[in-house]
């Protein structure tokens, strides 16, 4: 619940940094037990010229789900992913796709965050 806590102030601050810039297209959506926020490729772009997902590398890796996109580098051995939030936005920007984060209640999910990239 303290990772929810940080995150929900981290992720709105992501939010007007992004839109201090050009014109924002970031979308939120949300569903049964969680919110996001998907970022279109030129934020995708934007986001990883400035490293600006690092913030998030505070957050213990037990806590994050990732869906790599088709064809990632990143895919390990079963489940793990063997990089880091700013290499996945990276490697989402290269292929001039999106990224997305999703902030999940864990009473219903079993990570409190999700990455999916797609492309």
């Amino acid at each position: 619940m303290a990772v929810a806590a940080l995150l929900v102030p981290v992720a709105a601050g992501a939010v007007a940094l992004l839109g201090a810039g050009a014109a924002s297209a970031a979308t939120p959506y949300s569903g049964n037990g969680y919110v996001g926020i998907r970022f279109d490729p030129n934020e995708t772009q934007f986001i990883a010229d400035t490293n600006a997902a690092n913030f998030l590398e505070v957050v213990p890796n037990d806590y994050w789900s990732i869906a790599l996109g088709e064809g990632s580098i990143y895919k390990g051995d079963g489940q793990y992913v063997y990089a880091s939030i700013d290499q996945l936005v990276e490697e989402a920007a290269s292929h001039r796709g999106e990224i997305s984060f999703s902030l999940t209640d864990p009473a219903i999910w079993n990570n409190n965050i999700y990455i999916l990239q797609d492309w």
